[in-house]
């Protein structure tokens, strides 16, 4: 786990990179292969890193904090005109589309929900062809009655807003598209306008971490290293 961490935080997940180096400056008393090493990174349950995450938000959340961001981003395993030699996201629910960029992509989207202070409260992996509307459904939302979770024009649904008005009690307040139904209101309006850039920030900090192409045999692979990331963004801020 140390090594799958400090590789994330210093050397882009770069397992090969991080052995040399720690074997040169005797981080580890004795190191084993590069394949032993990833072997057993994989080797390691899911609930572990999820155990990880929630001990750094203990260190990082101000529980107080009543405002919430969620948005999502790409993260391409290899680009359209790649396709062919792909092993790993080569059905077509992995084909997405980065709008900001015009360019489609084989990879998975990362959904996020940020707190006002940019801390990293939950995350989940989709499909790079998601909407981000339907991954809302799948967060757990584990904040306070009467808190507000701010979108872009993506997370507009008025039944969804509704229902997560009736059942958690939570005000979901998307940026409102040219003509909506349901004006803002000014204070809301000003709400999204100082807090809604927060969580572009906190991907600016992750996507700079990561290589230019996230090098993985297979998709459990490529995801644990989007979650060593990840960390690596909130041991930063640690």
């Amino acid at each position: 786990m140390a090594f799958a961490i400090i590789s994330a935080c210093d050397h882009n997940c770069n397992y090969k990179k991080t052995r040399l180096i720690s074997k040169t400056l005797h981080y580890f008393p004795k190191i084993i292969s590069l394949s032993q090493l990833v072997r057993r990174i994989h080797k390691i349950p899911q609930q572990v890193w999820i155990m990880v995450f929630a001990a750094l938000q203990i260190f990082l959340r101000d529980e107080s904090k009543d405002v919430f961001i969620v948005d999502s981003f790409p993260v391409p395993a290899y680009q359209n005109h790649k396709s062919l030699r792909a092993r790993i996201f080569n059905t077509k629910e992995y084909h997405g589309y980065t709008a900001s960029k015009k360019q489609y992509f084989f990879g998975i989207k990362v959904h996020m929900i940020v707190d006002a202070d940019g801390i990293p409260i939950e995350f989940l992996f989709t499909p790079g062809s998601t909407a981000d509307i339907s991954a809302l459904s799948l967060f757990d939302l584990n904040m306070s009655a009467g808190s507000k979770l701010l979108g872009d024009r993506a997370y507009t649904s008025y039944s969804i807003k509704d229902m997560l008005l009736e059942i958690k009690e939570i005000h979901l307040i998307p940026k409102r598209k040219t003509c909506p139904k349901r004006q803002h209101s000014s204070e809301k309006n000003a709400l999204i306008k100082k807090f809604r850039n927060r969580i572009e920030t906190v991907f600016s900090s992750i996507v700079s971490r990561m290589p230019r192409q996230i090098k993985a045999r297979c998709e459990k692979g490529f995801c644990l290293k989007v979650v060593f990331l990840i960390l690596a963004y909130m041991f930063a801020l640690l």
